[in-house]
């Protein structure tokens, strides 16, 4: 997947986030991550700008704890 595709990789969600797969699978199940999205036959990915939104917001609530 490229940088103009609205999704991303498991892949590249680890690589963006840090997190290992089983985590972001984990929470992606429990809602503590944007949901997976089931493309063709067992390939999935995040919606791009919602795993952003995710990196966003625990960036700007790591800040307000420092």
């Amino acid at each position: 997947m490229n940088d103009t595709s609205p999704f991303i990789s498991v892949k590249e969600a680890i690589t963006l986030t840090g997190c290992p797969r089983s985590t972001i699978i984990k929470h992606s199940k429990t809602g503590q991550f944007p949901p997976t999205i089931r493309l063709i036959g067992d390939r999935i990915a995040f919606v791009r700008a919602d795993v952003q939104n995710w990196i966003d917001s625990r960036v700007t609530s790591a800040k307000g704890v420092a």
